[in-house]
């Protein structure tokens, strides 16, 4: 018997945790996340853009590098920093897309990742959080 492919809910659990773990740190910070490339398009295109998209390369639909050709080529969120995450680091390092001011390899530990977060996206003194969409 062939077993379940389980693969996008184990992605989708590491999302959902990542937005948790950001929720709770990072109250500051509006998160949104999308499941694939084509998801992050439309996202990006109905709304504004964010100060950071931590962006997986190997992602189904539209992986990470079409993702950024598309962003280029839509002309969306020229502002925003982009952070690559992967284990693919060799790869990633090649990576030289405007916009893209980072890498956070995996497996990353919490306190990295909140600190890419601060890097990117500073809590401004006596504002608290910010507003959710």
């Amino acid at each position: 018997p062939t077993e379940p492919d389980t693969t996008g809910k184990f992605y989708a659990d590491i999302r959902e945790a990542v937005v948790s773990l950001l929720h709770d740190e990072a109250p500051w910070v509006s998160v949104t996340s999308a499941g694939d490339g084509m998801e992050a398009l439309e996202i990006l295109e109905d709304g504004p853009a964010p100060c950071l998209a931590l962006l997986d390369i190997m992602m189904p639909v539209m992986n990470g590098l079409e993702f950024l050709d598309a962003l280029r080529d839509r002309g969306l969120a020229p502002e925003m920093h982009i952070v690559l995450v992967s284990a693919y680091v060799q790869l990633a390092r090649q990576v030289t897309y405007p916009g893209v001011t980072g890498l956070l390899p995996k497996p990353f530990r919490a306190a990295d990742l909140l600190a890419v977060v601060r890097q990117h996206c500073p809590e401004t003194p006596g504002t608290g959080p910010a507003p959710a969409p």
